[in-house]
């Protein structure tokens, strides 16, 4: 199920969910009205779409993780503020991927990161991962069996996408 504008109880519900988990999603811009229903859009969606791919390619799918979404929405969060699309962010509080999963007490066994910024929708950052090797290799591997997804928005309005796939301990 992608999650659609008109459907906000469902919207909701999700959002709810995640602050439960202690995931926080906020604002993308202080005072943009609907901006935090936007951002949970764009991320469930990011998470219906690999799973999606994963469908397509005969994979099982994976399975919403609110510590690897914590992790992701923290380097959604430290790379929006940088302006900076990498991995690694020295000088952050969470610089590295091992950081961001620890700080989020995620106990992981493999993980692996995919990043994307500027693309207007979670459509096109995935379509974007797709055509990538790299990218498309984490986004359909057997081995994960968990996802967290990240989207932050700079001042300028540019998107900064992030999943995050894992498997546990």
């Amino acid at each position: 199920m992608v999650v659609r504008h008109s459907d906000r109880l469902l919207v909701g519900i999700f959002a709810l969910l995640l602050g439960v988990a202690g995931v926080t999603v906020p604002l993308r811009a202080e005072g943009e009205a609907g901006a935090s229903i936007e951002r949970t859009e764009r991320i469930s969606t990011m998470l219906e779409l690999a799973n999606a791919q994963r469908a397509k390619a005969g994979l099982q799918p994976l399975k919403a993780n609110p510590r690897l979404m914590q992790a992701a929405q923290t380097q959604a969060d430290q790379t929006a503020s940088a302006r900076v699309l990498q991995h690694v962010l020295p000088g952050a509080k969470y610089p590295r991927p091992e950081d961001r999963l620890d700080a989020s007490g995620y106990p992981w066994r493999a993980w692996a990161e995919n990043i994307a910024f500027g693309q207007k929708t979670p459509v096109d950052a995935v379509e974007a991962w797709m055509q990538s090797p790299g990218h498309r290799k984490n986004l359909l591997d057997p081995k994960y069996t968990e996802l967290g997804t990240g989207v932050a928005i700079d001042g300028t309005g540019r998107p900064y996408y992030v999943q995050v796939f894992g498997r546990p301990l």
